[in-house]
């Protein structure tokens, strides 16, 4: 019954970035950026998403919007987003505000990634020591932000925030805010994240995408006629899957490339952890087949491991990190340059064509 279908939806793509600390001026790494954008914008993509994180080189952006308004003035159709806004470090206030600008200054392109921060190293910064402490102060900070959505007067008593008789003189342009997202490596998150209708992005194997996301749509369907889901504005979620890609004219070049840049993001994505004697919980290992993290070839190349990524883990968003470690931005921007010629169109129409076939 119609009532009881997951509402599938096509492939799409979308361009993440940390904004690393590639040993450039940081204006040059920004006006790199800002070419990829509007790259992605004139060449098919859905979004720009990018990172927060604090004291470490795996980001100099360490205010999401400052890049999100910059990325606005230089697009037309592009979204643009933060996964996540880390809103245990914000001022809640402040940070309806700041959400509210930039999705009104895009006209409704904005995609709004929420939670609490990958590290209570990180964290630290804000003076939050504790796991209980950071979560409660994430729960806080989107309940006011939902609850300053739906007034023009906000009042509100919580455990950090007070607001007596506030007035709000901003909406976002989207009703009632931007589609939601939650990424996250957690199994159990995917009875909350699947109930609510968020987009996700999830880590890990294809086997182990797909059984999550398996989990999902039974959970969504369960729900979807549930009042008061966070995500209930958004009638077909978004299920990501990340890959760092480097497109070339062989695949020799491309794995050249592709894997001493990887090495220096291992390196940075791991920086705080090391520092601080610790282990890091995020496997940087290559792996292999639709496990690849990184992507790298020929353009016929990459047409295949992306397809096959695509169908074994059944994703129907990819995230592509074209510009990561110490990679010179000339080839980076040689990378999506040829994705977007040789690349995406026949993703897209195999991935179709399969579906197709599979419906028939």
């Amino acid at each position: 019954m119609a009532d009881s279908t997951f509402p599938e939806s096509p492939i799409e793509f979308a361009m993440f970035d940390w904004i690393e600390n590639s040993g450039q001026p940081v204006a040059d790494i920004v006006d790199h950026k800002m070419r990829l954008v509007e790259m992605a914008d004139k060449g098919g993509f859905h979004s720009w998403l990018i990172a927060e994180h604090q004291g470490t080189p795996l980001s100099v952006d360490i205010s999401p919007s400052l890049m999100l308004a910059a990325a606005i003035q230089r697009t037309k159709n592009l979204h643009v987003g933060a996964l996540t806004f880390c809103l245990p470090w914000y001022n809640p206030y402040r940070l309806y505000n700041e959400i509210c600008m930039l999705d009104q200054m895009s006209r409704g392109r904005l995609e709004l990634g929420v939670g609490r921060g990958v590290s209570l190293l990180e964290s630290k910064v804000y003076g939050i020591n504790d796991l209980e402490d950071s979560r409660s102060r994430y729960r806080e900070a989107l309940d006011i932000f939902m609850t300053a959505c739906g007034t023009d007067v906000l009042n509100y008593e919580g455990q950090y925030n007070s607001y007596h008789d506030l007035e709000l003189h901003n909406k976002p342009y989207q009703s009632p805010y931007p589609p939601l997202w939650f990424p996250s490596s957690n199994k159990d998150v995917v009875q909350f994240t699947a109930s609510h209708g968020y987009n996700t992005v999830l880590p890990g194997t294809a086997e182990n995408i797909r059984g999550m996301l398996e989990q999902y749509r039974e959970v969504w369907v369960e729900h979807k006629d549930d009042p008061d889901r966070h995500n209930g504005h958004v009638a077909a979620p978004k299920f990501g899957r990340s890959h760092h890609i480097l497109v070339a004219d062989t695949d020799a070049e491309a794995e050249a490339l592709a894997g001493p840049a990887h090495t220096v993001w291992s390196d940075h994505i791991q920086h705080l952890w090391k520092k601080n004697g610790q282990s890091a919980p995020i496997s940087t290992a290559r792996g292999g087949g639709a496990d690849q993290i990184v992507v790298s070839g020929a353009p016929k190349t990459v047409v295949q491991q992306l397809v096959q990524s695509i169908k074994e883990s059944t994703i129907n968003y990819v995230m592509l990190v074209f510009s990561f470690g110490n990679l010179k931005p000339e080839h980076a921007e040689h990378s999506l340059e040829l994705f977007i010629k040789d690349v995406l169109p026949v993703v897209k129409a195999e991935v179709d064509a399969t579906k197709k076939a599979s419906a028939g």
